[in-house]
Formats: C-alpha cells, structure tokens, sequence
C-alpha cells in the first residue's frame, strides 16, 4: 500500500492541487542536509587519500561528485519514489519539469546571472571573512585558499586534467544532479509552504555544503531568486542553466586567480 494513503508514513496528502504529494517539515529537513553530510563524510576521507599519494584535495572534492554525490541524490530519488509509491519512475519523480521557452533557457538567466553579479560584489567579501573569522577549527587542509595552493603546486599535467575535470564535474554534472534532486523532487513537495518554499529550499540547500559552510551566505543570494523562478515557472531546467554558471564561474575563477 502507498505510504501515502496511511495515516503513519511520511508523506501526506497533495493540498494544493500540484499532483504532488508533500512532505512534512522534519522529512523536508532530512533530505535536504542527510546528501550534504555523506558528501562532506566522504569527500574528507577520500582528500586525506588524495593527499598522500601527491594529489590534491580539490581533485578529491571532484572525484567524489560521480562517485558518490550524484549516486547519493539520484539514489534517495529512486528509493523514496519506489517507497511511497509515488512513482516508480526516476524521470516522473521530478514534478517542476515543465517545457520552458527560449526566453526561459537564455534571458531569465541572462538577467539573474548578471542581478547576481551586482550582488556578488557585497556578498563574496562577507564569505571570505565568515571563513577567516569563525571556520579557524575547518580542516586547514581543505579551505579555500589551501585548494588554491594545492592545485597550483602540481604539474601542468596535473592542472589541466583537473581543470577539464572541474567544468565537466563541477560546472556541469554536480549542477545537473543538484538541480533535479532540490528544485526538481524537493522543491514541489513543499509547494504548501507557499512563497516560503524558496526561502527553505535556498536556505538548506546552502547548509548541505557542509564541505564549504563559508559560503551560505553566497549560496542563498546567488539561488534564492532562481529557486522563486523555478517555482513560478515549475520547471527545475531554469535552474540548472544557471547553477551550471555559477559553478563554471567559480572554476574558472579559480584557475585564474592561481596564474
């Protein structure tokens, strides 16, 4: 029997007409931070591997998104859907999949992505001094600046691959995965919440980077529009086009500020 037709399981009755059933606070909570916490878990054993064998953390942090970030999300996806008896269809899983127009693909995230930009330039400088002020007790191993100097302390060889590594990884599957497991399963099952759904959503999406906590700040004035459009526009697409820039951005930032 579907868990949704009990009166014990964790998913109740669709309230306001989507088609999807939604999700109770506390569950809602869980599924947005449990990802975060086996990335962050696993991402730091696999840095101290990296490490000892002459490899750099960064690289750690890419490996571990096919290899664990990606089978982590689309695993709790599948299992809920198959569970709840929802669905039993990764791709039907996700409601905010309507079809979107060229001006949802190419202006909407023009204008946000460069909203973002202006905001970017009071937003970024309070991240760096939360991670200088109150992170002092992070892994030093694994700041920002100590991936910084680990990557530019390997050979050419080495950079390149992680470079490409990052925009395939990091700018484009990471982005991917995120997408459709927040804004594409999460998101319309808080749909109840109302405008506060984006609130939420944004906020814990930016607690699940556990890896990086540094950058809540970033991660909720950077997303918090995008999500509010996703929801309006009920297709989670809009906010992979621009989650991808955002994390190319960031690589390519990355490499640049170490030449």
């Amino acid at each position: 029997m579907p868990i949704a037709a009990t009166t014990s399981g964790p998913v109740t009755s669709d309230a306001d007409g989507t088609g999807t059933p939604r999700l109770p606070t506390p569950w809602l909570v869980a599924l947005h931070l449990a990802p975060g916490i086996v990335f962050t878990l696993f991402f730091f054993v696999l840095s101290g591997v990296f490490t000892r064998n002459g490899l750099t953390a960064y690289l750690a942090e890419l490996i571990a998104i096919p290899s664990c970030l990606v089978p982590t999300l689309l695993g709790i996806v599948f299992l809920w859907s198959r569970r709840s008896g929802d669905t039993r269809s990764l791709v039907s899983a996700i409601s905010y999949r309507e079809r979107g127009t060229l001006g949802d693909y190419v202006v909407l995230p023009v204008l946000l992505y460069l909203c973002w930009a202006l905001c970017s330039l009071l937003v970024v400088p309070s991240s760096e001094v939360l991670e200088a002020r109150l992170f002092g007790w992070f892994p030093a191993s694994l700041t920002t600046h100590s991936l910084m100097r680990g990557i530019s302390s390997t050979s050419p060889g080495q950079r390149h691959v992680t470079f490409v590594l990052a925009i395939l990884l990091s700018g484009i599957l990471a982005p991917l995965a995120e997408e459709t497991y927040f804004r594409g399963f999460l998101l319309p099952r808080m749909r109840h919440l109302g405008w506060r759904a984006p609130l939420v959503n944004t906020f814990l999406f930016g607690l699940y980077h556990f890896f990086s906590p540094w950058n809540l700040p970033v991660i909720f004035a950077a997303f918090l529009p995008v999500v509010f459009v996703v929801q309006a526009r009920r297709n989670f697409r809009i906010g992979l086009v621009l989650h991808a820039m955002f994390n190319l951005t960031g690589v390519f930032n990355l490499f640049v500020r170490m030449t």
